[in-house]
């Protein structure tokens, strides 16, 4: 795969070893490159918007970001193609509703990222170029 047929992935989470922990994961897949991580607060719109990822994983219960599901409405904002995955420990419907609600196109439960992460991820593939063309 060359470097271009990359999906691109941002991730936002104040959890140190998290981060860590993910990227590790993301960058064992051979169609993911992993250009950028940070712990969340006002950098992460700025990384964001230099970056242009394909997709921004979002831990959507950071206190460095005020009101957590309301980070992903104010990406959306800045970036309304960026494709946002919400990655929470919280896997409750109630949760998923309110993450998609929020503007999240998918939603991980930390506890299936896994597995789940590179389904929703890889979905971006399949789903992006018909629904960028609708816009």
């Amino acid at each position: 795969m060359t470097k271009d047929n990359l999906i691109s992935v941002l991730i936002v989470d104040d959890n140190v070893t998290f981060i860590r922990i993910a990227t590790r994961l993301l960058d064992a897949h051979d169609g993911i490159a992993v250009v950028g991580a940070i712990r969340g607060g006002e950098d992460a719109l700025a990384l964001v918007q230099d970056l242009q990822p394909e997709v921004v994983i979002v831990d959507t219960s950071m206190p460095s970001l005020p009101g957590g599901l309301g980070f992903i409405g104010r990406l959306r904002s800045v970036l309304p193609d960026v494709w946002v995955i919400a990655l929470t420990l919280i896997g409750t419907a109630g949760y998923r509703r309110a993450a998609l609600g929020a503007g999240a196109d998918d939603f991980v439960p930390k506890a299936a990222m896994g597995t789940d992460l590179f389904s929703a991820i890889e979905r971006v593939r399949e789903v992006a170029p018909a629904v960028r063309e609708m816009i």
